[in-house]
């Protein structure tokens, strides 16, 4: 899993595992006695260890490619996915044709949907790509982006920019636009080759308790 994917799942000062996809496997271990392993790791990393076989991963997003790849569970968590600027640049955004020019600083290894994607590809936008959510506000604050992708709304951006001193010395110059662009809905994945599908019908019965439980949201605001 992420390791620095506020509130999704992350680890906090301490270290230690946290986060909404975090409470949701506790939960499940709780009521199944399944035992887990818990690996922290930059997420292009934990994507790859997943394709080899070596474990789930958490935080998946579904594309038509990687359904090819994953047996998936039921959705975890709607994550609204906002696009951030530079205050003073902002810009009118409702559909990707509105980014086209634009330089946009991504996360590495993420898919942030087909739409997005494929326009990556066609080249309406260019993707500057980095591991790090500090590095894309910094690009954004020095003028080397003209708008960066940050999760999770208003509390996705203050974690960044709280945790990093440049940033929070500049923390009024950075804006979320109005319009998401997209609402990325995640998932537990398998490779396909671990034949996990038995599996995954255990841990979405434990999905469902949760949410009816309230143990943890459907959706960041």
């Amino acid at each position: 899993m992420d390791d620095s994917y506020f509130p999704v799942i992350y680890k906090d000062k301490e270290g230690q595992s946290a986060g909404v996809l975090y409470q949701l496997l506790q939960h499940h271990a709780k009521i199944t006695g399944t035992k887990l392993e818990i690996e922290h790791t930059s997420w292009r990393r934990a994507y790859e260890f997943a394709l080899q076989g070596r474990g789930g991963v958490i935080g998946l997003s579904k594309t038509s490619a990687r359904l090819a790849l994953f047996d998936y569970s039921d959705p975890l968590f709607d994550d609204n996915i906002n696009i951030v600027v530079k205050k003073g640049r902002e810009f009118p955004f409702g559909k990707i044709e509105d980014l086209k020019g634009k330089l946009v600083g991504v996360h590495l290894g993420a898919s942030y949907g087909e739409v997005f994607d494929q326009a990556v590809a066609s080249k309406i936008l260019n993707a500057d790509v980095s591991a790090m959510p500090a590095v894309r506000l910094k690009k954004l604050l020095h003028g080397r982006v003209d708008c960066a992708l940050v999760g999770s709304g208003q509390i996705g951006l203050d974690s960044i920019v709280d945790a990093d001193p440049e940033l929070k010395a500049n923390k009024a110059q950075f804006v979320i636009l109005k319009q998401p662009l997209v609402k990325d809905t995640l998932y537990l994945g398998f490779a396909k080759n671990m034949n996990m599908l038995k599996y995954l019908q255990l841990f979405n019965q434990s999905i469902a308790d949760a949410k009816l439980k309230k143990i943890i949201p459907e959706t960041s605001d």
